[in-house]
């Protein structure tokens, strides 16, 4: 039973809903001037809600968010996810934007690891944040924020 529930619970994490608070990815239908069905998926209705799910985790303003390798889950207890972003930032002005910004919205460093692939890990009581920076050759630089309990 728990290995039907786990898998069930994993499907509709890694399907890139939100769950608890009701806050699907805002995909819809719509005809098009052809009379096709397309699907029209509003981003910033969605950067908005990954805003409001984790207002203390900043997001560099250099970056947008990858909708379709960013996945929120919420409970009544607990809101965790995986925020994925590209931009056109350098990976050592994200490493030092993300060093100074994480402090003053309260989390504690564990450890950083500067490189070409940049690691940081932050932590606050019953959270933790994992924070990934790497180049990009086309985009520029990605961030991959994981956020879940400490």
């Amino acid at each position: 039973m728990y290995q039907i529930l786990g898998a069930t619970l994993m499907s509709v994490i890694l399907s890139g809903c939100i769950i608890g608070g009701a806050k699907m990815r805002p995909d819809r239908e719509v005809i098009n001037e052809n009379g096709e069905t397309v699907l029209v998926t509003n981003t910033s209705e969605f950067e908005r809600g990954v805003i409001t799910a984790f207002p203390d985790i900043p997001l560099p303003s250099s970056h947008t968010i990858d909708l379709e390798r960013s996945v929120i889950f919420t409970s009544p207890s607990q809101t965790v996810g995986k925020i994925s972003m590209v931009g056109r930032g350098d990976v050592d002005s994200l490493f030092r934007f993300f060093e100074r910004q994480m402090i003053d919205n309260g989390w504690n460093k564990v450890n950083a690891f500067q490189s070409a692939t940049s690691s940081m890990y932050y932590a606050k009581p019953g959270r933790f944040v994992a924070i990934i920076i790497e180049a990009d050759v086309k985009l520029g630089s990605r961030v991959t924020l994981n956020v879940g309990p400490e």
